[in-house]
């Protein structure tokens, strides 16, 4: 029995990257596209599928009950796909995907299996781009904010400065505060990552969303904390220096001190204990 349900999984498995391969040249540019948001995008199939693994027991203890929802979910998952394919929408193509695979787990297994299965299969979302013309707005609208605090933060400390746009200017020089820099990068990878810690901690639903949202700040100061000492840097040292390997130095530690505040979150919450594989 085990090895027909195997044997069906890798069946429906295949017809579905088959299904889907007109979406992969796109979603795989976007993956490797210089200053990409979704480097990342490569990592998440296989985080998704370790999720599953972890749930392994837990969901062969289940008794599959066949739910006919899931037919609907499938079907509006293959309407959504057909139609982005048509008006050439690929962001909403690729939203297609877990809807169509969690309707799938649902029709098959019903829905203790697809209660089970809908955090790994919701976790591919992280891997979906967000349509470029949404990321040009949200990437502008952060540089400018980070730009803004970073001048604020700058001249408390004695530095004179103003902010023209994204640029800062100060005594002897300036600094751009470009797209890279915006943040918009290690904000989307927080979120992923801070979804998935939600997986590994203790903690109400309440405190796990909480947890979740915080990431937003935490990847927000981090990257405040990196055009600060970029200022600093270029105000002491000159800009050469500061747009050398000290830049990408505090890149890294960006995710550093990311990586270390949701250390610290869980904490705060009381929830840092981890979970057992179930």
């Amino acid at each position: 029995m085990k090895s027909l349900a195997f044997l069906k999984i890798l069946f429906i498995g295949l017809i579905l990257i088959i299904l889907f391969s007109p979406l992969y040249p796109s979603l795989f540019e976007r993956f490797q596209a210089r200053d990409s948001y979704y480097s990342h995008g490569f990592l998440i199939p296989f985080v998704s599928f370790y999720l599953i693994w972890r749930k392994r027991n837990k969901i062969s203890s289940l008794v599959a009950k066949p739910n006919l929802l899931g037919l609907a979910v499938v079907l509006g998952g293959l309407i959504l796909y057909i139609i982005s394919l048509f008006i050439r929408i690929n962001f909403t193509g690729y939203l297609s995907i877990p809807i169509v695979i969690w309707g799938i787990i649902l029709y098959l297994g019903g829905w203790q299996i697809a209660k089970e299965l809908f955090f790994p299969i919701g976790f591919l979302i992280f891997m979906l781009p967000l349509p470029k013309v949404l990321i040009i707005a949200i990437a502008f609208k952060l540089k400018i904010l980070v730009a803004q605090v970073s001048t604020f933060l700058i001249n408390s400390i004695g530095i004179e400065a103003k902010r023209v746009g994204s640029t800062i200017y100060y005594p002897g020089g300036h600094l751009l505060v470009g797209d890279p820099c915006s943040g918009l990068r290690s904000l989307i990878s927080f979120l992923a990552l801070g979804a998935l810690l939600t997986q590994f901690i203790h903690g109400s639903f309440l405190k796990k969303g909480l947890f979740f949202l915080l990431a937003f700040p935490i990847a927000f100061i981090s990257n405040i904390i990196r055009i600060v000492l970029l200022l600093l840097v270029s105000y002491i040292y000159g800009e050469k220096v500061a747009l050398g390997f000290f830049h990408d130095f505090s890149g890294m530690m960006v995710f550093i001190l990311g990586f270390l505040g949701l250390l610290a979150l869980t904490k705060l919450l009381k929830c840092h204990h981890l979970i057992r594989a179930t």
